[in-house]
Parts: C-alpha cells; sequence; structure tokens
C-alpha cells in the first residue's frame, strides 16, 4: 500500500517534471524563435555566428532532449509510486538531486553552444574601432546591499543550525566547508562578469550592465537557497522528519532553477534589449528580398 506521506513528494517531483522539462525549455524555445522572427539574418547580420539552418537544427535538439527527458520523468514517477505499492520503506533522497542532474545536461549544452557562439562573434567582429564607455565596478553597484545582507543572515543562520545539530566538529566543520566552498564559487563568477572581458562584442554598456545585474542577483539568490536547504536539513534531523528529505531536495533543485534560468528569463526580456548593435554598418538590408510589383 502506498505510504500516504509520499504524496507530498508526488506532487512536488511532478512539478519538478513539468518545471525543468517543459515550463523552462518552452520559454527558451520560444525565446529563441522571438528573436530569429524579429531580428532576421538580412536586417541583423552580425546577430547570427552561424547558418540559420544551425540555428533551427539546434532548437529542434533541444526540444526533442527535453521531450526524451520529459517522458523519463514521468517514467521514474511511475516506478517510485509501484514501488511505494509493494515495498515498505523511504524512498531514495537522491533520486530528485539525480534526475535535476539529467534535467541540467541540456542547459548545460546551451552554455557550451553560447560560448562558441560569442567566439564566433567575436572572431568575425572586424570593426576595429574602441568605444571607451565607463561601466559600474563595484559590487554594490549591481547587487543591493540588503539582499546582501540578508544572504549573509541566512548563511550564518544554517551554520548555528548545522551546530546545534552537530556541535562544532566532523560533520558541522564539513557542511559549513562545503557552504563556503559554494559561495566562494559563486562569488568567482561575479568577478567574472563584473571585470571579465565582455563576451558579446557589440552589446551596448546598457544591456551588459543589465545581464550583470540580473546574473548577480541570480547567484545571491541561489545562495540563499543553499543556506535554506541546510538549514531545512538540519531542522528535519532536529524532529525526526525523515519523510520530507526527498520533498526538500526536490524543492531545492526547483529553486535553483528558478532562481538561476527563471529569474534570468522574466528579469532580461527581449524587448528591452538594443538588437540596433547587429545591423550592417549603413543600416542597410543584407541580401534584401526583390520589390514586389
Amino acid at each position: 500500500m502506498i505510504d500516504p506521506n509520499n504524496f507530498y513528494f508526488y506532487i512536488i517531483f511532478l512539478i519538478q517534471i513539468l518545471l525543468a522539462s517543459w515550463y523552462i525549455p518552452t520559454k527558451i524555445l520560444n525565446r529563441m524563435k522571438t528573436v530569429m522572427h524579429e531580428y532576421p539574418p538580412q536586417q541583423y547580420p552580425k546577430l547570427y555566428a552561424g547558418s540559420i539552418g544551425a540555428y533551427n537544427k539546434l532548437q529542434q535538439r533541444y526540444q526533442m532532449i527535453n521531450r526524451i527527458l520529459f517522458t523519463l520523468g514521468f517514467s521514474l514517477l511511475s516506478a517510485i509510486v509501484m514501488w511505494d505499492y509493494t515495498t515498505q520503506g523511504n524512498i531514495n533522497v537522491m533520486i530528485p538531486w539525480a534526475y535535476f542532474m539529467i534535467q541540467m545536461v541540456p542547459l548545460m549544452w546551451l552554455e557550451i553552444k553560447e560560448f562558441k557562439y560569442f567566439k564566433a562573434m567575436r572572431k568575425g567582429n572586424t570593426n576595429t574601432k574602441k568605444s571607451a564607455t565607463i561601466i559600474p565596478r563595484k559590487l554594490f553597484d549591481f547587487l543591493p546591499q540588503k539582499l546582501f545582507g540578508f544572504a549573509i543572515v541566512m548563511m550564518l543562520g544554517a551554520f548555528s543550525l548545522v551546530i546545534k545539530q552537530y556541535g562544532f566538529k566532523g560533520n558541522a566543520i564539513e557542511s559549513i566547508m562545503i557552504i563556503l566552498a559554494t559561495n566562494l564559487f559563486f562569488a568567482g563568477i561575479i568577478y567574472w562578469n563584473i571585470y571579465g572581458t565582455k563576451l558579446d562584442p557589440y552589446q551596448t554598456s546598457e544591456d551588459r550592465i543589465k545581464v550583470i545585474k540580473v546574473t548577480v542577483k541570480s547567484l545571491v539568490y541561489v545562495s540563499i537557497g543553499v543556506s535554506i536547504f541546510l538549514g531545512a536539513q538540519m531542522l528535519i534531523k532536529l524532529y525526526d522528519l525523515d519523510f520530507l528529505k526527498p520533498s526538500v531536495m526536490s524543492i531545492y533543485c526547483q529553486l535553483i532553477l528558478w532562481a538561476s534560468v527563471g529569474n534570468r528569463l522574466k528579469q532580461i526580456k527581449i524587448e528591452d534589449l538594443d538588437f540596433s548593435v547587429y545591423k550592417t554598418d549603413d543600416g542597410t538590408e543584407l541580401n534584401p528580398k526583390p520589390a514586389q510589383d
């Protein structure tokens, strides 16, 4: 018989499947198609570092991979339900995390493609003029101080719960070191975004600042999510609520996805970006269509 305590997990894991393998991919695909439709290569040739066929193929592959993962998710959920019906025991807490890592493969693949795309764009940039633009170079130019302070408070709060649970030894030190290492990694990404080389050679300073602000905030949101997750794990141990572990893990995965990718899609809207920089230098169309009688 199905354990009633696991119903929470089934609902939450179903949301994970829909969010990471349907909703977010659909948003990304619609964004790609909108850019290609609204800003075609004839009018915005600098935006395209490859053929239209290659971009269409990339979109088709991305959609196909996510459809496979979507089907895999429902198959996995069905298998867990059947296992729960015939067996008494707790659902493995690592199942939602393992599936989440698989769900992230298409996004990581897109990230690699994006880096190659910007590399080709920089290689094809024949403009030798360098424009001197002043952009902010301090962390708090991109991040509200209150949000930064809240992230620090949440991290310290999670540390206090860890120490309360384990004492300042063994597991506590290991957990604290992992969180510190994670946040140092985030800090490195933030530093690279603020001080690193501009990936898109045509991007305006205003758009770059906008993208950096969203990226920095997203990483801080993820940091807060990590602290919340660690604190939740300690509370589960403290109150002996082990049956909630798989659900909390799935929620944690969804928070990471929404704080990073979801927030970026919401905050950086296509219509708010300046695409005029991708036109030809004289503003004419590339291979314009013949006039119709």
